[in-house]
């Protein structure tokens, strides 16, 4: 009766946070990553070819996802209509978080037991990052689900007869989460390793030797398919190139999120550093090591550690490792819980809830303060000064979001402007400067004014402003 309650309690705190989140999804601030994403699948559904005929490096199937809802609004149209949509891809990435918590209780309850995955999902749910990321139009959001279906079905496997089948789904779904975002891609040296040491550790060596290559390949399946798709379209080449050759040299700009994504979940942190000593305790005394151990702990290792290399990790990055620090989190939280009195354990666990949740409450109030409506107002003057095939130039704030952009590339922040090539940033001044190129409207910040003097002085000559931000046009 005691469990019961709480896993009747455990539901409702997750609901609600849920809840919370939608009355956020029209007023948090837009992310300039939104606006790209949108951009970018709003040029699929007008039939322009990804990758080849405008820049992307995201791998592509959150665009396709999003390709058919553009027939119920008039993004180019009307401004109404455009915001709609954006608000409507947000609380479609609030609807995909549903499934991500469903997995994150099953993999708990495949490796420990129900209560464990519930609590574990309470505890992901609340995480800043988490709320922030999930809250926002992004592939990552979509990549989600297929990785924790991906580490289920391996958990799955792993405990069942039918250990082939199981492994290869896992394979599927992994796949499929790179063909939404190949940060995914970091998933492997940690996970390899756990299912190395998984094979090592477990009788029958042979057939858990067959599930493994099984999986191995199955992974490359959804990408050869993907790309099968581009070489039909004569973007195979742009398809390589964009997803993976340029990102693997992309220089981006430090960030300190490391740091803040210590300051936001400190304790669960810690929580799972315990959870994760635990489990090599286990290991150590009974000399078997669980699956659920070995595959959901060197996972969350070789994220961190590939995280921590990498000191531009964006906050989406973090999605892939805190659905395993919380179910260790919850692993340890349980097992001191557990050492109490079975009837008093639903208000001890009430109680230890409240201090975790202090950061979540005050991200909350954090993503309420920093509303958009800045934004929305020079999304609206975009809308009421140009016309839907105007082109229009801007930076990295995305209020091109639903207009034609005048070059290859949508935007142009310091990250991008590294990595283009001199002859072909000085062939895009070229084209601007003989007028052969010719935007309806210039956004004019921070990024397009670090192009260097040779744009400012085509923008000076050829645009009129008013306010020193929006550039037209002098014709």
């Amino acid at each position: 009766m005691a469990r019961n309650r709480q896993y009747f309690f455990l539901f409702v705190a997750i609901v609600g946070f849920l809840l919370v989140r939608l009355w956020l999804l029209p007023q948090r601030v837009l992310d300039p990553d939104e606006l790209e994403h949108a951009h970018a699948a709003w040029c699929v559904s007008r039939g322009l070819r990804l990758y080849q005929d405008f820049f992307e490096h995201h791998t592509p199937w959150y665009y396709y996802l999003l390709r058919p809802f553009f027939r119920w609004f008039a993004v180019d149209q009307s401004f109404d209509s455009a915001v709609h949509f954006l608000f409507f891809g947000r609380a479609l990435s609030l609807a995909l978080t549903v499934p991500s918590l469903v997995l994150v209780w099953w993999i708990g309850r495949l490796w420990r037991d129900g209560r464990t995955g519930l609590l574990a999902a309470l505890l992901l749910v609340g995480q800043a990052f988490f709320m922030q990321k999930t809250m926002e139009m992004r592939p990552d959001v979509l990549a989600l689900p297929f990785y924790l279906l991906a580490l289920g079905c391996l958990l799955r496997g792993a405990q069942s007869q039918l250990r082939e089948r199981w492994f290869a789904g896992a394979g599927l779904a992994l796949g499929g989460a790179v063909m939404c975002t190949q940060k995914m891609l970091f998933v492997f040296p940690g996970l390899g390793v756990g299912l190395g040491l998984w094979w090592l550790g477990a009788d029958g060596r042979r057939s858990n030797l067959k599930a493994i290559a099984g999986f191995v390949l199955t992974v490359p399946i959804p990408g050869l398919l993907t790309l099968a798709g581009f070489a039909r379209q004569g973007a195979a080449r742009a398809f390589i190139n964009n997803n993976f050759l340029l990102n693997a040299r992309w220089k981006s700009m430090p960030t300190d999120n490391i740091y803040r994504l210590v300051v936001s979940s400190a304790p669960i942190l810690v929580l799972a550093l315990i959870g994760v000593l635990r489990a090599a305790g286990r290991g150590w005394r009974h000399g078997r090591r669980d699956p659920g151990d070995l595959l959901l702990g060197c996972t969350l290792i070789g994220l961190f550690a590939g995280l921590l290399a990498i000191p531009v990790a964006q906050r989406q990055y973090y999605l892939m490792p805190l659905p395993l620090a919380c179910l260790f989190s919850a692993d340890a939280l349980l097992a001191g819980l557990d050492r109490a009195a079975e009837r008093a354990r639903p208000a001890l666990l009430a109680l230890l809830l409240v201090p975790l949740s202090i950061m979540p409450v005050r991200s909350l109030i954090e993503a309420h303060r920093l509303n958009n409506q800045a934004q929305l107002a020079q999304l609206r003057q975009v809308f009421e000064t140009t016309k839907p095939t105007d082109q229009v130039m801007d930076g990295w704030q995305g209020l091109g979001v639903f207009r034609p952009h005048p070059f290859y590339y949508s935007f142009f922040h310091d990250e991008l402007r590294q990595m283009l090539p001199r002859d072909e940033l000085d062939g895009m001044m070229s084209d601007l400067e003989t007028g052969r190129v010719r935007p309806r409207l210039i956004a004019l910040d921070r990024n397009l004014r670090s192009m260097g003097p040779r744009f400012l002085a085509v923008v000076q000559q050829r645009y009129t402003s008013r306010d020193g931000f929006f550039y037209y046009a002098r014709d």
